[in-house]
């Protein structure tokens, strides 16, 4: 029976940290505030602390980030509402990938929309906002800059890139060449042609912090998602104390240092590297470099700033410093009422490094949810895995294995020639046996002879097998198109996929949040989703 649902646990899923989290063990618990419920939420809730101060200068600023954007009532009553002491936030953050990445960002977008929905429906004197945060200062253009689309990588190239905060890059005429006509290239439909070019259109003569802003106000604002930037002059001033306090107490390395040396007492490992300084300095508004301690002050890009000067600039232009993935969380938590962060396995398991760091601000760290997990498959491959009496954890092994494992399972002859060779030791321990122990070299001569015979038996079975594939071509054919499906190019489909790719699904979206919806419960797990359309190649498509 093919399963619809998988725990971490069933797909060996995530570091065991995570797996932990999610099945609320008892081990994890020193690394985190409390487990996800729905339970603990209104308990959380009494633990924040989020000024009126705050708020109002929060409201101002996204009033100010979202100006230009066509926003939905929804998002704007939301911005609004943030000024009020009963609304607080659920949060999710990423990249700026292009044309939103892989498809996880949607599925984790789309959880916190579902869950700020969840929670009013519990908690109706309290009011919930979707947020998305923009990693817009991440200086990484190489994990950024391609999408991958019908099993095409397509790349942006753009060179000098090297250590710009993604969300200040421009796009320009290299953009669209190597980019955007590719792309739109993929589709042979007029009308889907078109729907394509409305998205890419984002990125005219942009930034990729406006580009991307506006793609997910697209996407997701008829449900009220609010997305901030992180990047702001004040919003950073919130943060200056805790820049000070990086700056002269090594902060986030002596709290993060405890709990790493507790972490590996528990069995698990680190997921960020720790280092003395976690900051980087914005030069210019546009290129990020590390900020690295060095005697009697600190060091960036060869440049030499004692820890007064960094102190005082800190204080005029505190734009110019930046979190890096450590101290991100803290700087989130600063600045908006957030009472829980969801987010993939990868981001949980370094929040669960800096409990020590909220502790030592005095800051309440928010509840975590782990994202679930989906895999998209129409009925014509659902039947055919069923047909085949695979689950879909069975593909995650390689393809020649599969293969093997399959052919093993189906046929009905006997391809092992196992006990064929428990006879040959058998044999040669026999004619050993007749040989004088002193007769080394005819020992030794009986010995080969006999792995030459063992070589001849695996030949023999490898041609049983060849000659059993043969026979299972079509089968094998059908297992290795569901294996691309589910863990193209092997890894795993939502990593790989953009959901242009289900552009032809009407209300892709809406669609998606409907199955999600009926699936988010307090554990996270892995989901198998039916769609009811299908591509057959490239951007050709066909109805299921």
């Amino acid at each position: 029976m093919l399963e619809t649902s998988y725990s971490f646990s069933d797909f060996n899923f995530s570091f065991q940290i995570i797996r932990d989290l999610v099945f609320q063990k008892e081990k994890v618990k020193p690394f985190i505030n409390d487990f996800f419920t729905v339970e603990n939420i209104y308990k959380q809730i009494k633990q924040k602390t989020f000024t009126p101060q705050q708020r109002q200068v929060l409201v101002a600023e996204l009033k100010h980030q979202n100006s230009n954007i066509n926003l939905s009532e929804k998002s704007k009553t939301n911005i609004v509402s943030l000024v009020s002491e009963n609304t607080y936030t659920i949060t999710t953050g990423h990249q700026l990938n292009l044309l939103s990445g892989p498809l996880y960002t949607i599925y984790k977008i789309l959880q916190v929309i579902i869950w700020t929905e969840k929670l009013k429906e519990t908690y109706n004197q309290l009011n919930f906002i979707p947020v998305f945060w923009m990693a817009s200062e991440d200086h990484d253009f190489d994990e950024i800059n391609h999408i991958n689309l019908f099993n095409n990588k397509i790349e942006w190239k753009k060179n000098g890139q090297d250590d710009f905060v993604t969300g200040a890059i421009e796009t320009d005429l290299s953009f669209i060449q190597t980019f955007s006509q590719p792309i739109i290239d993929l589709f042979d439909d007029e009308t889907t042609k078109k729907s394509v070019s409305k998205f890419l259109n984002n990125y005219k003569n942009t930034s990729l912090a406006r580009a991307t802003r506006q793609l997910l106000n697209d996407l997701f604002g008829k449900y009220g998602l609010v997305i901030i930037d992180g990047n702001s002059v004040s919003l950073k001033k919130l943060f200056q104390p805790v820049i000070e306090k990086e700056l002269t107490q090594k902060l986030t390395f002596n709290a993060v240092y405890k709990t790493n040396t507790d972490l590996k007492k528990s069995g698990y490992h680190n997921q960020v590297f720790l280092r003395e300084c976690n900051l980087f300095y914005i030069k210019g508004k546009t290129v990020r470099h590390r900020i690295i301690r060095a005697e009697e002050g600190f060091k960036i890009n060869n440049e030499f700033k004692t820890t007064h000067q960094l102190i005082e600039e800190s204080k005029q232009y505190p734009e110019r410093f930046s979190p890096n993935a450590l101290l991100r969380p803290i700087y989130q938590e600063l600045v908006l009422p957030n009472i829980a962060y969801i987010g993939g396995g990868g981001e949980i398991a370094y929040w669960l490094q800096i409990k020590g760091v909220f502790k030592q601000l005095n800051l309440t760290m928010p509840l975590l949810r782990v994202r679930d997990s989906y895999i998209l498959l129409n009925s014509n491959q659902i039947s055919k895995l069923k047909t085949l009496n695979l689950s879909i954890i069975d593909l995650k092994q390689n393809y020649d294995d599969l293969a093997k494992f399959y052919i093993r399972n189906n046929t009905t002859c006997d391809l092992s020639l196992r006990s064929e060779k428990e006879i040959l030791t058998q044999l040669k321990t026999s004619i050993l046996n007749k040989i004088d122990s002193n007769e080394i070299g005819l020992h030794r001569f009986v010995e080969a002879e006999m792995v030459k015979t063992n070589h001849q038996l695996e030949k023999i079975e490898k041609k049983l097998l060849q000659n059993e594939k043969k026979k299972q071509a079509q089968a094998l054919n059908q297992i290795k198109k569901l294996k691309d499906k589910v863990y193209p190019d092997n890894g795993f489909q939502e990593r790989q996929e953009n959901f242009l790719q289900y552009i032809h699904i009407p209300n892709f979206i809406d669609y998606l949040k409907k199955e999600l919806d009926l699936l988010t419960n307090d554990q996270a797990q892995i989901h198998l989703l039916k769609i009811k359309f299908y591509h057959a190649n490239n951007g050709k498509f066909a109805i299921n």
